[in-house]
């Protein structure tokens, strides 16, 4: 086949960005950016209030990334510490009361972070922001407000999915940005937070994930039973659980304050969920979401909040 005759490279890749460079926005979506009608997440009075600040909304901005999601299998027969070195950073270690029982007892239990677990959901949420951050620079704008970030299993618990959805607005007048800013904020919140002397700079997020591998004490108080020399009661504490879930909260907040430097979270959202996956093993996952805000001038007072309907 000749260089004439032969394909040309898919439609898509020839695109051209705002700066001229090829954009990987997909068909379908560059014909609903460049569409004379625009779209918005917006509520009326947030919508409204974006108006009032002047930014002007332009169109509903949005990322997909699919993400293959497994865990580590484990079985009685795995258990003992030469075959889980490496796998993550051991955050606390528990021994059995006991004494030696049998070769299958738990006489040890650990809570230690998967790191692998922690990149991997990063991996997916930050290849779907910047595709959301690419529709917005397709329309030329200035700001994402409204975020909505969500992560379902699709297919079965192997395959999560991670969405980023907002509404991209355009200052008039101002000079457009090399990269737009975003926030889960809108309307009024965002116009209180900017009065305020606060700057949205982007939305962040960070996933921890805390491994549960548990001591014949934990097992037994999970079971709802009691053992036979009177050193688990009922009404006992679960004192590894316990110091799994605080341990998830405290490392997720550590990894965003890594992001932030100097700037502060504004709006953090925490989202904590368990599940079993094997007997004696658990894990425990930490979400921590917000807007990393700058401050650009001192606060003052605030003026009062303006109506978007009036009933008279």
């Amino acid at each position: 086949m000749s260089g004439a005759d032969a394909p040309g490279p898919p439609e898509a890749s020839l695109r051209a960005g705002p700066q001229g460079e090829h954009s990987d926005v997909p068909e379908e979506a560059d014909r609903r950016l460049r569409s004379p009608a625009f779209s918005s997440g917006l509520s009326v009075p947030d919508f409204a209030a974006c108006l009032h600040m002047g930014m002007r909304p332009v169109g509903l901005v949005q990322g997909f990334c699919v993400m293959r999601w497994s865990w580590y299998a484990s079985s009685s027969a795995l258990y003992g510490t030469s075959r889980y070195q490496g796998m993550g950073n051991v955050l606390s270690s528990y021994a059995c009361p006991h004494g030696y029982m049998s070769s299958d007892h738990r006489s040890w239990g650990q809570n230690f972070e998967q790191p692998q677990m922690t990149a991997a959901w990063r991996q997916g949420y930050m290849s779907a922001y910047q595709r959301m951050l690419e529709e917005a620079a397709e329309v030329g704008a200035h700001g994402v407000v409204g975020v909505v970030d969500t992560t379902s299993q699709l297919i079965d618990a192997s395959i999560q999915e991670f969405h980023l959805l907002g509404t991209a607005v355009v200052v008039d007048g101002a000079p457009t940005p090399q990269t737009p800013w975003t926030t889960y904020l809108a309307g009024q919140r965002l116009a209180k937070l900017i009065e305020a002397g606060f700057m949205p700079v982007n939305v962040v997020a960070a996933n921890v994930s805390v491994r549960v591998w548990e001591v014949c004490v934990t097992e037994t108080l999970l079971r709802g039973t009691t053992d036979m020399y009177g050193m688990v009661r009922q009404g006992d504490e679960v004192v590894q659980l316990s110091e799994a879930q605080m341990q998830a909260r405290r490392v997720a907040r550590d990894h965003i304050r890594q992001v932030l430097g100097h700037d502060a979270l504004h709006g953090a959202r925490m989202q904590v969920g368990e599940r079993e996956l094997g007997e004696g093993d658990r894990e425990v996952s930490c979400t921590l979401r917000g807007t990393r805000v700058h401050q650009f001038k001192d606060a003052a007072s605030l003026a009062a909040p303006v109506p978007t309907v009036r009933l008279s």
